[in-house]
């Protein structure tokens, strides 16, 4: 006969029945598991998901039906048949409406088991080829919002193509406003996972504990607050992508927890006492040198070598200079569909300015810049003397090599600067020399969140007393 490459996982808890289920099966090439219980089947599946899943009504715990439910949570493109010694109409709609392709009464007949076995692999084949057609339709303008033609773009965007079509776990580094999440983004959406959900998170927009139950999830009654029992984004992206941004952010406690839940592909709720699985690809993005906080004892080596299994690049926007103008045609078209006029052009000389600009606020800073010149210049050109003083004169390159000095010159006693301290001149410069002292903007330009940004702030006002 020739061989299947489905698998088939029988969940009942007659012991003769698995046993007779199991031969039949593998006589006919299927891969087959078997298990006398819900919650030992739902681990099974947590370290590898079958094709089909052939399950009994009623079992002493969780239910066939509380079963496939919890089974196609975790993969959606699950088919499931459902068996029953108590056959009834009532019942038959149900495992309908639950999901299950097929319904069988016992006793059957072993035709009737292989038939319905048979339609479900067709079923699931055909699953696969649409997903597979709609994977290389959407690879083919998936990437479309990111614009540029300088080969580390090209490089990149064949990299993005390359990886989408495995499931393995990516990390994404890259400066603030670089792009990061527009490259996850194009990932899930060329990945056969596109249909599913891109659900992700800011690690460091949320307080530890808030920031738990974001990702787990939490049960009735464990915070105050809790008044229901509610999913965390890691499983609320089950069939789909979970990005987490600025992943550096993550304290010691959380780092601990993620890493668990990767590795066993399960998550323990917020004051639960049963692991739920999930069944998300894990992007991970970071604009700090996370091998440089694996050294300094910030962050778990573990966990960094469980996130880096692909890494991504993504250039500065000084490193892409010829880009810009593909930049600035596309932001000038964007804001005159969103608000409505005319779309603006940019004179030869404003663009050479733009161009040797150092941009250290990267795409997200140039397209801020853009939708402003929009707002504040009356005629349809936006000429160079509309630039701000400190993009014409190079004010950020020069004034972040002020900043840099003291910690290059003899002030650091001959020692090289700290990351710590890089962070700090850099955010204290844009606050006072860029966003003229506006926090909501200077987080917008280094790509932070402004919970991040006042943090910083008081950790530095802080060192100040201590000094």
């Amino acid at each position: 006969m020739k061989d299947r490459q489905f698998s088939v996982m029988v969940v009942d808890d007659e012991k003769p029945m698995l046993e007779w289920l199991s031969i039949l099966l593998e006589e006919h090439g299927y891969r087959v598991s078997c298990h006398s219980n819900g919650e030992d089947a739902l681990k099974a599946a947590a370290r590898d998901m079958p094709d089909i899943l052939v399950v009994d009504v009623k079992m002493p715990g969780m239910s066939g039906f509380e079963v496939l439910s919890e089974m196609q949570r975790m993969s959606p493109g699950l088919i499931g048949i459902m068996m029953t010694a108590f056959s009834s109409v009532d019942s038959a709609v149900k495992a309908m409406r639950k999901g299950a392709s097929d319904y069988l009464v016992k006793p059957f007949e072993v035709d009737q088991l292989l038939i319905a076995i048979e339609k479900a692999v067709g079923e699931k084949e055909l699953r696969k080829e649409n997903v597979e057609l709609r994977s290389r339709v959407r690879a083919k303008y998936s990437t479309d919002g990111i614009i540029g033609k300088s080969r580390p773009i090209v490089e990149l965007l064949e990299k993005v193509r390359m990886v989408a079509e495995k499931d393995s776990t990516v990390l994404i580094t890259g400066e603030s406003g670089s792009g990061k999440e527009l490259i996850a983004r194009a990932i899930h959406g060329s990945s056969p996972r596109c249909d599913g959900p891109f659900l992700g998170v800011n690690c460091g927009s949320f307080s530890r504990d808030l920031l738990a139950s974001e990702l787990f999830g939490h049960v009735r009654g464990s915070f105050t607050g809790a008044h229901r029992d509610k999913d965390g984004l890691l499983v609320a992206a089950g069939g789909g992508t979970f990005f987490l941004d600025e992943v550096s952010e993550l304290d010691r406690e959380l780092q601990v927890k993620l890493l668990r839940a990767l590795q066993e592909r399960q998550v323990l709720p917020v004051g639960g006492t049963r692991q739920v699985a999930f069944d998300a690809r894990i992007i991970a993005a970071t604009n700090t040198d996370l091998s440089e906080r694996v050294r300094s004892g910030d962050f778990r080596s573990d966990l960094y070598y469980r996130l880096n299994v692909i890494p991504l690049h993504v250039p500065a926007l000084r490193e892409r200079v010829s880009d810009i103008p593909f930049l600035i045609e596309k932001f000038l078209a964007d804001y005159a569909g969103q608000s409505g006029d005319e779309p603006k052009s940019f004179s030869e000389d404003a663009v050479d300015i733009l161009c040797r600009y150092r941009w250290p606020g990267n795409v997200r800073e140039l397209e801020n810049l853009v939708e402003r010149l929009c707002v504040m210049t009356g005629g349809s050109v936006i000429e160079a003397s509309d630039l701000p003083d400190f993009v014409v004169h190079g004010e950020a390159e020069e004034a972040s090599r002020e900043t840099r000095e003291p910690l290059l010159s003899g002030n650091m006693s001959g020692r090289n600067p700290t990351l710590d301290e890089i962070e700090k001149a850099y955010t204290l410069y844009v606050l006072e020399h860029q966003a003229r002292g506006q926090k909501r903007l200077a987080a917008k330009i280094l790509g932070i969140n402004e919970s991040t940004l006042y943090r910083r702030l008081e950790k530095y006002s802080e060192q100040m007393e201590e000094e």
